[in-house]
């Protein structure tokens, strides 16, 4: 079977429709070609149990940190630092849905510099931790699947032209040969009904963190995200960028 053939049936089985619209047209693209007006969300994690803050000033406080440090990132503030899913970013801008967790061992994805200051180490908001997402659970539990399905679903609650994030494809590990510990082949999209070619990965070495994104000027509301190689998606900086900005 081939592998569009194998994405096309995926899709039907999470209720995308095949039908192709003479007016789509997903391509992909590069971190460059996604245009000004984006909106780009990482994840945290702000523990209760660590921070003395209200929910509402911590929150406002880190996205002050953030704008601060010139990182160019929205907060998306995540409801356990793991296995959380149906991530809801930006006020529903962007939903990850349910076969998408937060993960927050360490990755090759760099780690915002923050400017915190001496409130903040009083009341533990420097102790917010960075999280990552990734297309499987983590073990937590006795009898929790350590795996979810490799295909996960991206809503948002208006249309866009733009979405994409970064890749962590390998695991962590200190051996010399930097193409060793590949967690993922590739990354495939399916938008507006039509698949993508595949954003190959196999080339990339370990501590790269390339940009996978598709673009349709057409708009869309949602995407499907295939990792292909049956691999795990461990992803940041999710960036979207809605039609009106297009």
């Amino acid at each position: 079977m081939t592998i569009r053939r194998l994405t096309g049936t995926l899709a039907l089985l999470l209720g995308v429709t095949l039908a192709l619209p003479g007016h789509a047209a997903p391509r992909l693209i590069a971190a460059n070609a996604v245009k000004a007006g984006k909106t780009t969300f990482s994840f945290f994690y702000i523990d209760p149990a660590k921070v003395s803050l209200a929910t509402a000033t911590a929150r406002s406080t880190l996205q002050t940190r953030l704008n601060a440090a010139g990182e160019g990132i929205t907060a998306c503030f995540l409801t356990a630092d793991l296995n959380a899913s149906n991530i809801n970013c930006g006020n529903g801008l962007m939903n990850l849905g349910p076969d998408y967790f937060s993960y927050h061992n360490i990755t090759h994805h760099p780690v915002p510099t923050l400017p915190w200051t001496a409130a903040d180490a009083d009341s533990g908001l420097d102790k917010t931790t960075v999280e990552y997402g990734v297309n499987a659970r983590s073990v937590t539990l006795v009898g929790q699947p350590t795996e979810s399905t490799r295909v996960f679903q991206v809503r948002f609650n208006r249309r866009v032209a733009q979405f994409g994030f970064h890749v962590d494809p390998y695991i962590q590990t200190d051996t010399p040969d930097l193409t060793e510990g590949r967690l993922v082949d590739g990354v495939q999209f399916v938008v507006n009904g039509q698949v993508t070619p595949v954003h190959d990965l196999t080339q990339e070495l370990r501590g790269n963190t390339p940009f996978v994104g598709v673009e349709d000027p057409h708009g869309f509301t949602e995407v499907t995200v295939i990792a292909t190689g049956g691999g795990s998606i461990q992803g940041d900086r999710y960036t979207v960028l809605p039609l009106s900005n297009f």
